[in-house]
């Protein structure tokens, strides 16, 4: 499907209806039960073709219908076509699930049509590509840029009394490594290094220091859950250092793929090009 509603044909036009109306669906508090393009209901006189048909059930269980007349024409709609598709939604509403009528065009309505739509509860919508003044004083795009602070735990040293493997004799200082106290109560080396020696977020950095944790009596150290050594203190440099600045951007104009506004009311739903819609008083 293109991407431009400018450089539809009239099929494509009906077939991103559908694909829109689809992602309404998901979002509705109703169970659909049936959501198709280019479909012929039976009316009270003669068959008629709609070109998006969508059924539904509400919470209470009542089931509803939708039908979609698209136009892709380069004028407005006037009461004629109004009036023409009222004609169609009583013909295929008759004697079937109440049904409501809704007319998607690509430019516009004149007042001859609005009020059509107004005195017989017809739904009117312009659904295209978004202009540039259709997004004019609106927030588009939010760019963050932010440096985050981190904390630095370098140059640990153990005093050991006994080593109880070779676990040690490779550089393992992470959450793997473990301080096991007489009792039994086990710590994290990484948060007893850093326990209260850090400062809060709204303070300056913590600047390079050294910290010893002394054991008495002497507590085993664990790698990985398995001791490694008895140990009577450990010390290590540690404070914070500022980490690599990024970039964070959210949304912005390209992402933008379709609108779809209500001519009587002013309520639009933005789609983006990445399947997610947003809706909007105006």
């Amino acid at each position: 499907m293109v991407d431009s509603t400018s450089s539809m044909n009239s099929t494509e036009y009906e077939q991103l209806t559908k694909l829109l109306v689809e992602r309404i669906a998901e979002r509705a508090p109703v169970t659909t039960t049936r959501l198709e393009h280019d479909v012929v209901l039976p009316g009270r006189a003669s068959a008629h073709q709609i070109d998006v048909l969508w059924e539904f059930t509400v919470e209470s269980g009542h089931s509803h219908r939708v039908v979609f007349e698209c136009r892709r024409k380069s004028r407005s709609l006037e009461q004629n076509d109004a009036l023409a598709f009222k004609g169609v939604v009583e013909e295929v509403g008759y004697g079937s699930i109440p049904t409501t009528g809704v007319m998607v065009h690509v430019t516009g309505f004149q007042r001859g049509s609005r009020k059509i739509a107004e005195t017989y509860g017809l739904i009117i919508l312009e659904m295209r590509t978004p202009t540039d003044k259709d997004v004019e004083g609106r927030l588009m795009k939010i760019r963050i840029s932010a440096t985050g602070r981190v904390t630095v735990i370098k140059d640990w040293h153990v005093d050991a009394l006994e080593l109880l493997s070779d676990a040690l004799k490779a550089p393992v200082l992470n959450h793997a490594v473990e301080i096991e106290e007489p009792g039994g109560h086990r710590v994290s080396m990484l948060n007893l290094l850093q326990e209260n020696e850090i400062a809060p977020m709204h303070e300056p950095l913590t600047p390079l220091h050294r910290v010893t944790r002394q054991f008495d009596p002497p507590a085993v150290l664990l790698v990985s859950g398995q001791p490694a050594a008895r140990v009577r203190a450990v010390s290590a440099t540690v404070g914070e250092e500022l980490a690599d600045p990024f970039d964070l951007t959210v949304g912005g104009r390209e992402r933008l793929a379709w609108m779809m506004k209500d001519v009587l009311g002013g309520e639009r739903a933005w789609f983006t090009a990445d399947g997610k819609m947003h809706l909007t008083e105006s």
